[in-house]
């Protein structure tokens, strides 16, 4: 297999599956790790911090960015051309649905 088309398998699949599993780690707060930034504290998972707020983001990101990519790598080591099978349009659709999801979820924080 061509190492170009096997980067297309893994782009596309990052994209989809990235983009929904940080849906999902939002909704149900499950970040890898948090951060106090008043108190320069790191914890893993969903821990408050000891003092002051907490901050969940880059949990989300590390947590959907690690899942993308072992999905991405998983697609790629599949036998024949996963590529193939796959529309290349997904990867533009699922992330604008959680987009839309997103802001659906955190439509509350605007309309108070």
């Amino acid at each position: 297999m061509k190492t170009r088309s096997r980067f297309g398998v893994f782009a596309v699949t990052f994209a989809v599956v990235y983009s929904a599993v940080y849906y999902v780690a939002l909704y149900n707060n499950w970040p890898l790790f948090s951060y106090g930034p008043a108190v320069a504290q790191w914890t893993l998972f969903n821990h408050s911090a000891s003092d002051g707020p907490t901050m969940y983001w880059y949990g989300w990101i590390a947590t959907s960015a690690i899942v993308g990519a072992l999905a991405g790598l998983v697609a790629c080591w599949l036998p024949g051309n996963p590529g193939g099978r796959m529309w290349s349009g997904l990867a533009w659709l699922v992330p604008l649905c959680s987009i839309a999801a997103i802001a659906h979820l955190l439509s509350g924080y605007f309309t108070r």
